[in-house]
């Protein structure tokens, strides 16, 4: 992180000299000269405070993943067996496959994967779906050498899916403060749609009852398998990416800088971080994920990444991360994966 100008050690005020009585300052003038004085210290008490940042060297390892589209979602089952997906948005899916822990990766693109492939989800190493632009969804029950393709009614983005097996699930996406729309599914193949006036970005399930969606300033939840979606009270940000450790603690994170933590499911949220505000530094957020309640990383627009080890409440800069637009993480035993912008796919051991 480049380091702010103020940072630079303050040089002493010259020796003010007491004014002669045919020129003494008047109260306008003297609050005046006061005030300048306390914003220029908060200032620079707030920037001298950012310097002391603990920061955290990680090793990264730059993988070849043989495009150069953008990436927008690593996905890895096991340590070995691990998925990406992304691609141009309007003119070709990407969509990739290693099986030796990311030093490889295989094409497994097919030809109905004409536009921007969005996010993975695995119910098994062998089961999995993928969702993308004009509401496009594939599925695999091989592994991914084979991949089904199936058309839904809405042509938008698809920007997330989450299956609870082979058949039973849901999945979301839209265009903006546009629209947005919720699809569900009882057998993998047929997909019933809900529309909104915002776009959803993100959603979680415990069961086929309850679960958590994200999107364009809100947060929503819902105990009746999507009948119904309730506002919760996160507000704010364009909130675009979810995820749980057990069915009552969970993260979300807004692309303006703004962290959430919940312990109740996803009914009521405690802000961890504000939006970005000025005097302070300015994050652009996609994407997380956490082992635990308490260690877990965020990453997003230019080569941000960070880590915490105490639920959210502070957060270490990782120092030296790659240039990138980081869109995606994953992680394995020891470290992760982050995809993005340019075909990137970087393997972090910490």
């Amino acid at each position: 992180m480049l380091v702010p100008l103020f940072c630079r050690r303050l040089m002493p005020l010259k020796r003010i000299h007491r004014c002669p009585t045919s020129f003494m300052p008047n109260r306008r003038f003297t609050w005046m000269r006061s005030a300048g004085l306390l914003i220029i210290c908060f200032i620079a008490s707030v920037f001298l405070t950012s310097c002391g940042k603990d920061k955290l060297e990680f090793s990264f390892t730059k993988l070849n993943s043989g495009i150069s589209n953008d990436l927008n979602h690593i996905f890895f089952v096991n340590d070995s067996v691990g998925y990406a997906c992304g691609g141009d948005r309007y003119f070709k899916g990407d969509l990739l496959k290693t099986t030796d822990g990311g030093f490889t990766w295989q094409d497994q693109s097919t030809p109905d994967m004409i536009k921007a492939l969005y996010h993975l989800c695995f119910t098994s190493p062998d089961t999995g779906y993928c969702c993308g632009y004009d509401g496009k969804i594939f599925k695999t029950f091989d592994g991914g050498n084979n991949w089904q393709y199936m058309q839904t009614d809405y042509y938008k983005p698809l920007h997330s899916i989450f299956m609870f097996d082979g058949e039973h699930g849901f999945a979301c996406g839209g265009d903006g403060y546009k629209s947005g729309y919720i699809l569900n599914t009882s057998s993998g193949e047929d997909w019933n749609s809900d529309t909104s006036e915002v776009e959803y970005r993100d959603l979680h399930f415990f069961n086929e009852v309850e679960g958590v969606m994200c999107g364009y300033g809100l947060i929503l939840h819902t105990d009746d398998g999507g009948v119904t979606w309730n506002y919760t009270n996160a507000k704010q940000d364009f909130f675009v990416a979810l995820d749980f450790v057990n069915e009552h603690t969970g993260f979300a994170i807004g692309y303006t800088g703004s962290i959430w933590k919940t312990e109740d499911g996803g009914q009521n949220w405690d802000r961890l971080r504000n939006s970005n505000i000025l005097f302070k530094d300015h994050w652009y957020l996609n994407c997380l994920a956490f082992r635990d309640a308490n260690t877990g990383y965020i990453a997003g627009e230019g080569g941000c990444f960070f880590k915490t080890t105490d639920g959210g409440e502070s957060w270490h800069v990782i120092d030296h991360v790659p240039d990138a637009d980081w869109k995606g993480i994953s992680l394995v035993s020891n470290g992760g994966f982050l995809c993005g912008t340019n075909g990137a796919i970087y393997r972090f051991i910490e």
